[in-house]
C-alpha cells in the first residue's frame, strides 16, 4: 500500500482529510505504520491550537496517547505555543516516556522561564535518556533565565561527563554575550575551545555580541580573524555573517570594508535574504552611496519587507531625494495593494522616514497630503515624532503659523520635542516668533525642567537684546526646578541653571 503524503503545512482540509481516513482505518482494523507516521506528520505541521486539540482529543479516542511517538509531537507543539498546562498534562499522563519526549518536557519548561521545574525534571531524568540534548536544554533555560552561574555549572558538568558538544559551547557564549560579558567570559571561553571545534555559529555570536555591545570594531575583527583563516578550512560565512559586518560598517563609516564584503558575497554565489539586502542598503546609505543601496534593493533575490522600503525611504530623504522617497512610497503602497499579503505595508516607522524627507526637501504639499493619509487611508494613527517632523516641515517653509495651528490641534499633548521643534524656529521669527516661543517654552518646562529646549527661550531674548527678559525667564526657571525637586531655590540648582542660560546665550 502507498504511503499517504502530507499535504502542505497551510492545507488544512488535506490533513483532516488524512485524519479522517486514519479514523476510518483504525476502526477497520486496516491502519498500519504508514498511517500512523501520516498523523504525526500532520500533527507536527498544525499551525493552530484548536488543531492541536482536535488531533489530541482524535488520538485519545483511539488509544493513540500511549504511543510515545505521537504523544511526543504532540508535546513538542504545545512547548512551541507555550501551552504549558496541556503539556504537563499530556507528559504526565505519557505511561512511557524516552528520551525524547524528556527533552520535549524540558524544553517547554525552560521557554516558559520555569527553571527550577525543568531542573527538577533534568535531575530524575534516568541516565539512560539524560543526552546532550538534554544538557543543552538546560544549559539554554539557564541562560535565558540570566542565571549564568547556574549554567556554567550545567556546562562545566557536562564536559566532565563528556555530554557537551559545540552546541553547549555556542550557547553559553550566547549566555555571555547577552549578558554584556564580552572580555570576562565570552571571549575567554571563545579562546578556550578547540580550533576545530568553533563552526560558523561560533564565529557569529561573537560577532553578534560585539555588535550589541557597541563594538563594531571588535566585531570587524572578529571577521578578519575568520576571514584570514579560510585556508586553514574554517567555516564558510553565511548571510548572518555578512550581515553583520555590513551593519558593523555602517556603524563606523567603513565604505570600504563594506563595499568588499559586498563584492565578497558576489563571488561566493550566496543569495542574500531580506536581512542581508537591509544590512547592505543601510550601510551604502549611511556611507552616502544612495545608488549603490538603490541597486542593492532593484535586484533582490526575495521580495522586500517593510524593513527594506523603510531603509530606501529614509535613505533617499537624508540625501535630499525627497521627491525619491515619495515616488517609493507610492511604489511600496502599490505592491501592498497587488499582493494582498504583502509584508511591505507602511508602519509608523515608514511615515517618520517620509514626513523627514519632504521636511528636508520642502515638499510642502506632499507633506501635508501624505500627513492627512496617515490614519484614513493606512490605518496608521500619528504619533508625537510625526507631528514633529510636520512642524519641522511648516516651520522650514516659513509657515509658522500653520505649525502653531497644527501644535494646537493635536489629539494628545504635544511633548518636548514637538514644542522644542516650535521653539527652535520661532528663535529665527523675529518679534512674531517671541509669543509663540513663550508658549512653547511655558509648555516645556511644565512637561520636562531639564530639558533643553525649555532654555532656547533665554537665546531668542538676548538676540532681541531684551536682557530683563532674560533674567526673568532664567528665575522662572530655577524657582520652578527648585520646587520640583522639593526644596527650596539653592545654590546648586542656581548655579546648574545659570550654566544652562549661559550655554544658550553662547550658542
Amino acid at each position: 500500500m502507498a504511503t499517504p503524503r502530507a499535504p502542505p503545512k497551510n492545507d488544512r482540509v488535506g490533513r483532516a482529510r488524512i485524519a479522517l481516513s486514519f479514523v476510518e482505518k483504525k476502526r477497520e482494523g486496516t491502519a498500519d505504520a504508514a498511517e500512523d507516521a501520516s498523523l504525526i506528520r500532520a500533527v507536527t505541521g498544525c499551525r493552530g491550537y484548536r488543531e492541536e486539540q482536535a488531533l489530541h482529543c482524535l488520538s485519545c479516542k483511539l488509544g493513540l496517547a500511549s504511543d510515545v511517538v505521537l504523544a511526543t509531537a504532540l508535546l513538542a507543539r504545545y512547548g512551541k505555543h507555550g501551552l504549558l498546562v496541556p503539556a504537563q498534562r499530556l507528559f504526565d499522563e505519557m505511561p512511557r516516556r524516552d528520551g525524547i519526549a524528556y527533552n520535549a518536557m524540558l524544553a517547554a519548561l525552560g521557554a516558559s522561564g520555569r527553571t527550577a521545574d525543568a531542573r527538577r525534571l533534568f535531575d530524575r531524568m534516568p541516565d539512560t535518556d539524560r543526552t546532550p540534548p538534554s544538557w543543552n536544554t538546560m544549559l539554554t533555560s539557564y541562560c535565558r533565565a540570566g542565571d549564568l552561574a547556574s549554567a556554567r555549572e550545567v556546562f562545566e558538568t557536562s564536559l566532565r561527563a563528556k555530554m557537551s558538544s559545540v552546541v553547549s559551547w555556542n550557547a553559553m557564549i550566547d549566555g555571555y554575550c547577552k549578558a554584556g560579558r564580552m572580555v570576562d567570559a565570552a571571549q575567554e571561553l571563545f579562546d578556550c575551545m578547540c580550533f576545530s571545534l568553533r563552526d560558523v555559529v561560533t564565529w557569529n555570536t561573537m560577532m553578534v555580541g560585539y555588535l550589541h555591545r557597541r563594538d563594531p570594531a571588535a566585531a570587524i575583527a572578529m571577521f578578519r580573524r575568520l576571514m584570514q583563516q579560510q585556508d586553514k578550512q574554517l567555516p564558510r560565512p553565511t548571510a548572518v555573517t555578512m550581515a553583520t559586518v555590513v551593519t558593523a560598517c555602517a556603524q563606523v563609516g567603513d565604505f570600504a570594508l563594506g563595499r568588499a564584503v559586498h563584492l565578497s558575497i558576489q563571488q561566493l554565489r550566496m543569495i542574500p535574504d531580506s536581512v542581508l539586502s537591509n544590512a547592505l542598503m543601510d550601510m551604502y546609505v549611511k556611507c552616502g552611496s544612495v545608488d549603490h543601496a538603490l541597486e542593492v534593493f532593484g535586484t533582490m533575490p526575495v521580495a522586500p519587507n517593510i524593513f527594506c522600503w523603510n531603509t530606501v525611504i529614509a535613505g533617499l530623504g537624508r540625501n535630499g531625494r525627497g521627491e525619491d522617497a515619495v515616488r517609493a512610497f507610492r511604489d511600496m503602497v502599490e505592491t501592498s495593494r497587488n499582493k494582498k499579503r504583502s509584508e511591505a505595508r507602511p508602519d509608523e516607522v515608514t511615515f517618520v522616514a517620509l514626513l523627514s524627507a519632504c521636511s528636508h526637501s520642502g515638499l510642502v504639499a506632499e507633506g501635508r497630503e501624505l500627513f492627512a493619509e496617515m490614519l484614513p487611508v493606512h490605518g496608521v494613527a500619528p504619533g508625537a515624532e510625526h507631528y514633529g517632523c510636520m512642524v519641522d516641515l511648516l516651520c522650514r517653509a516659513g509657515l509658522l503659523g500653520d505649525a502653531v495651528q497644527l501644535v494646537r490641534t493635536m489629539p494628545v499633548r504635544p511633548n518636548a520635542k514637538v514644542l522644542g521643534c516650535l521653539l527652535l524656529h520661532a528663535r529665527s521669527s523675529g518679534e512674531d516668533g517671541v509669543r509663540v516661543g513663550e508658549w512653547a517654552a511655558t509648555w516645556i518646562a511644565e512637561l520636562d525642567l531639564r530639558d533643553g529646549a525649555a532654555y532656547g527661550l533665554s537665546n531668542m531674548y538676548a538676540s532681541l537684546q531684551r536682557w530683563d527678559h532674560v533674567e526673568r525667564h532664567r528665575s522662572e526657571l530655577v524657582n520652578a526646578a527648585a520646587v520640583a525637586n522639593g526644596k527650596e531655590p539653592g545654590r546648586t540648582t542656581t548655579v546648574w541653571l545659570l550654566h544652562k542660560v549661559i550655554e544658550e546665550l553662547l550658542a
